[in-house]
């Protein structure tokens, strides 16, 4: 599940897509040579495909919900929020190619291994996770500079 909410699926989808993904599974059971990758590749898929027919309403209602609960986002104070700050910062500034690839790659997938499961070249994967690393940086250093200043002086680097 967390690797599909962090494509950008909310809970509920990402629930919907595991259980799609296990009911597959198991009726595919004795054909698959890896189960594991083989449900987070199916349970992608089917969230990359039912994300293009639901309600665009619920993403925007659940963008609204995260604006208008007044949370100073430099004060997190759980591993939970500040995982839930990631995510909407990953949501807003990669792309489904870089997202998706980034979201292999923190799940602790090699280059190689997603090149195989995504059908690209190890090469494609590498400049994926560059750019969308090099992304992430600068929209870091223009929406929060002061988070990026603080992670600099707590590493005992000048900022």
């Amino acid at each position: 599940m967390k690797h599909l909410i962090f494509m950008g699926a909310a809970p509920e989808e990402a629930k919907d897509a595991a259980q799609h993904a296990l009911i597959a599974l198991m009726q595919n059971w004795r054909r698959v040579d890896s189960p594991r990758r083989w449900c987070r590749k199916v349970a992608a898929n089917y969230f990359l495909r039912s994300d293009i027919r639901v309600n665009r309403g619920l993403k925007l209602a659940r963008q609204d919900f995260y604006e208008r609960r007044g949370m100073d986002p430099y004060l997190l104070v759980s591993p939970h929020e500040e995982w839930e700050f990631v995510l909407e910062f990953v949501e807003h500034h990669l792309s489904g190619v870089q997202r998706q690839v980034m979201s292999w790659h923190i799940d602790g997938y090699e280059p190689q291994a997603i090149a195989d499961e995504l059908n690209m070249t190890p090469a494609t994967v590498r400049s994926n996770l560059r750019h969308a690393r090099k992304k992430l940086a600068r929209a870091l250093e223009r929406d929060y500079p002061e988070l990026v200043k603080s992670m600099g002086d707590s590493k005992g680097n000048r900022a």
